[in-house]
């Protein structure tokens, strides 16, 4: 089917009768089971370790790293003489955020920090900055999240009678740096459950200890929240300590003691509950955030405002970091497009090269720190491995690579093609090289060499791996409960994913992008509506793990980021998805997140296709009673209780000068309004949507909402005390009686069910007008109550848009309770 990505779809072993035996074992679903299965824990003690993980459990941190109680008698020593310390860290998120918390965790003591320059410098302590510290009177240097392959500054360091201790996590080069202390879980064995840390996993490790022995107990919270964040943003495996500490940062995140980490969150809106900040909020919102620092910007800021206590300099810090991301996504969608255009106008054969080389030009200028993050995306996107190239106009290439496939080895790619460097590194997923120009061809070639023994053609298509196939009945609330015990899911504790085969397209929704929920540009998105097929048992080799599924369930939705582009998809497909759960409003639906779609394997010409379900006009004339009706989905509003003031206004810019606080701005064809920090430092505006976690001064109505419920809803999700709502009557076009009949008649060809809530949202209608609609087509709509005609209910849409504020108040007085 065009539009449609060719994937390579891998299922993992199933084992029934294990996974039915485990499930009895430790009284869970067989589904999570096999999920448990798929995840190496195949024994009951080591199940209920997983689900339920006992840091009594763990090891000493000294008896795993020899050199700790070294490096904290150090750190010590120097203190207790006011020696000079300094901190060599590195510029993205995971050494920014060690970095800070080893100043949190040194304060009082004279400490200072250092971070090399991306751009002129590059990666890790080097010899200039040793000298420097060195004139300074620095006479212990402390590095975080590197040192471990800085041998020469290190040695360096040495002849001028510093102390170094060096607190890394990257890999082990054949000889270890003469530090004095040596902290690197990579010294560990496989076995050991500190193994997989970041780089700031080292420096809470040593900021625990060294608050231990002084006897310092205020460090413990922001120690353990700056930790979570550091592990998540640099992808570091959800695994062994990792997974217990992000488990139990991530509860206190929202509510953080690090004033810039609160800023960030307010910044982002994102400052829900804890059950619903997840470590992909952290990955997609967070870390981008502080990584745009060191890749754009100075990681000085980063440090500023992961260590400063002050709220509003966290606030105006927090805002230079939103800024700072935003170019860096504008840096990425310019790159990502016209690498894409150079791979279409190359015409270039992936299946028959096996690895994507691209190199941007000295006139395109494509920015050496954000050039890593677009490999990412093309490897993703093409399912292949990437290197990519930024060239200078004095003939030096940087580039950076990453795997796309797990069978593909980056580190081994880049040994093959040492002679070519001038500097180069990395571990089997990432990395990271230097090179003249006039090397690049001879690259390109040694990599086609290195990719095409290894990888086979069949190989080269974007991977999803499937834990388990179950039928759309089996998927419950009590089922989605359970699977929550596997958070917090990330790198090597991946989320579960479910494949369901041979679904109904009910329904196929195309909408645009929206920035301010995934990031950067993407051609948009798809949402299904999908059901199963009539009838729907197990397998037919007896794979599937959960009951049998009910002859009709339920329909769910589904979301597929990016996925307009396959837009129309055939009438019965596959998918392979996540489960999520969706608020809207006081309710809670299950929603699937599509990760890849296939035609079905196998259509049955039993099933109903969309056009059966959905009668037209005609097919209602032709029968002797009312056609059936279409599944209406509708929710009544809550009652809003809060207190409510009211104001009537021409223009809204003219209030901009004295609005202050947080501010909702919706209505039809909104304006959007440039707000300059310095001219507004104390109002926030947000547009269309409440967003979780923000009380509201005032609500800005460009226009009614298309019905009293609407509203309703709208008041029920803006909490706020006294709230202000300003209104200001934006004329709102309605379709005449005819043409709404033809809108509705098209909509009903490809839709079994209407949302009447989302759908009245969408066209600027109430759900009574979408109703009188319905039956004058010929629908009965017994769901739903009495109505007007069609003409009769147009009228009384023309007037609620050109309602007072004091008519619409007293309606939702005389609505509410007395």
């Amino acid at each position: 089917m065009a539009g449609i990505p060719d994937q390579r779809w891998l299922f993992q072993p199933v084992n029934p009768l294990a996974a039915q035996s485990l499930a009895e074992a430790v009284g869970v679903s067989p589904v999570l089971a096999q999920i448990l299965l798929n995840r190496g824990l195949s024994s009951p003690a080591a199940v209920q370790q997983y689900l339920q993980p006992d840091p009594v459990h763990l090891p000493p941190p000294s008896q795993d790293f020899a050199d700790l109680p070294l490096a904290v008698e150090l750190l010590e020593g120097a203190i207790r003489r006011q020696e000079p310390i300094a901190i060599c860290g590195d510029y993205d998120a995971d050494g920014m955020t060690s970095t800070a918390l080893l100043l949190r965790a040194l304060r009082g003591a004279p400490v200072y920090y250092r971070i090399p320059s991306r751009l002129r410098e590059g990666y890790g302590l080097n010899n200039r900055m040793v000298q420097e510290l060195h004139r300074e009177g620095v006479r212990l240097i402390l590095t975080v999240d590197n040192g471990i392959a800085a041998h020469a500054p290190i040695q360096l360091a040495k002849e001028l009678g510093l102390t170094v201790i060096v607190t890394d996590h990257h890999d082990l080069p054949p000889q270890l740096p003469p530090a004095d202390a040596i902290l690197n879980p990579k010294q560990l064995p496989l076995s050991s459950p500190y193994r997989g840390m970041a780089g700031v996993g080292v420096a809470y490790l040593l900021a625990q200890a060294l608050a231990e022995r002084r006897g310092d107990e205020h460090l413990e919270r922001v120690a353990l929240e700056l930790f979570t964040v550091g592990t998540i943003a640099d992808l570091a495996p959800l695994t062994g300590v990792n997974r217990l500490w992000v488990r139990q940062g991530l509860a206190l995140l929202p509510t953080s003691q690090v004033a810039g980490i609160r800023a960030l969150l307010a910044v982002m809106g994102m400052t829900g509950s804890p059950e619903e900040l997840r470590p992909e909020w952290v990955g997609f919102g967070l870390g981008p955030r502080i990584n745009a620092i060191g890749r754009i910007g100075r990681p000085e800021l980063g440090i500023q405002l992961l260590t400063t206590d002050d709220p509003q300099q966290a606030e105006k810090l927090a805002r230079r970091c939103e800024r700072l991301n935003q170019v860096r996504q504008q840096m990425c969608g310019r790159i990502e497009a016209e690498a894409l255009e150079q791979i279409a106008r190359q015409g270039r054969d992936l299946q028959q090269e096996r690895v994507l080389t691209i190199l941007g030009s000295p006139q395109q200028r494509w920015h050496k720190g954000v050039i890593g993050l677009v490999a990412s995306r093309l490897a993703e996107r093409f399912g292949c491995p990437v290197f990519i190239g930024s060239q200078s106009p004095q003939g030096e290439i940087t580039g950076s690579a990453r795997q796309g496939i797990p069978e593909f080895d980056v580190f081994q790619a880049l040994e093959f093609c040492k002679d070519l460097f001038s500097k180069h590194g990395g571990h089997p997923a990432a990395g990271g090289f230097s090179l003249r120009a006039e090397n690049w061809p001879l690259l390109e070639e040694r990599l086609r060499q290195f990719a095409q023994q290894r990888l086979q053609p069949e190989q080269i298509r974007p991977l999803v791996q499937i834990d388990a196939e179950v039928a759309l009945a089996d998927l419950t609330f009590d089922l989605y409960r359970e699977l929550q015990r596997l958070q917090p899911c990330g790198i090597g504790n991946p989320e579960p994913v479910f494949c369901s085969r041979n679904l109904q397209v009910l329904q196929q929704q195309r909408f645009c992008p929206q920035p301010a929920q995934r990031g950067e540009d993407t051609p948009g998105h798809l949402r299904l509506l999908l059901r199963d097929p009539v009838s729907r048992g197990l397998d037919g080799a007896g794979s599937s793990l959960a009951a049998p599924a009910k002859a009709r369930s339920r329909p769910l939705w589904a979301i597929w980021w990016g996925g307009a582009a396959a837009y129309p998809l055939p009438a019965q497909i596959d998918i392979a998805y996540t489960l999520k759960a969706k608020r809207w409003g006081e309710e809670t639906q299950l929603e699937l997140e599509i990760l890849g779609i296939r035609p079905a394997a196998e259509a049955s010409s039993a099933d109903l296709s969309p056009a059966a379900v959905a009668p037209t006009l005609s097919d209602a004339k032709a029968g002797a009673q009312a056609a059936p009706s279409p599944l209406l989905i509708y929710r009544p509003a809550p009652q809003p209780t809060q207190p409510l003031r009211w104001q009537a206004v021409s223009r809204f810019s003219a209030l901009l000068p004295q609005a202050r606080g947080t501010i909702l701005l919706y209505g039809f064809r909104r304006p959007t309004f440039v707000l300059p920090p310095k001219q507004h430092p104390s109002l926030t505006l947000h547009y269309d949507r409440p967003q979780a976690g923000h009380r509201y001064n005032q609500l800005w109505l460009w226009s009614w909402p298309p019905s009293l419920d609407h509203l309703k809803w709208l008041l029920s999700c803006t909490p706020g005390d006294a709230l202000l709502i300003v209104l200001h009557h934006q004329a709102v076009p309605l379709p005449s009686a005819a043409a709404l009949q033809r809108q509705l008649r098209h909509y009903l060809q490809n839709q079994a069910q209407v949302d009447l809530l989302r759908l009245a949202q969408q066209w600027w209608l109430s759900p009574a007008l979408l109703v009188a609609g319905l039956r004058s087509l010929g629908y009965a709509c017994p769901e739903f109550g009495p109505t007007g005609s069609l003409e009769e209910e147009l009228e009384a849409q023309r007037a609620w848009y050109r309602s007072s504020w004091q008519q619409v108040a007293a309606l939702l007085q005389g609505s509410r309770p007395q």
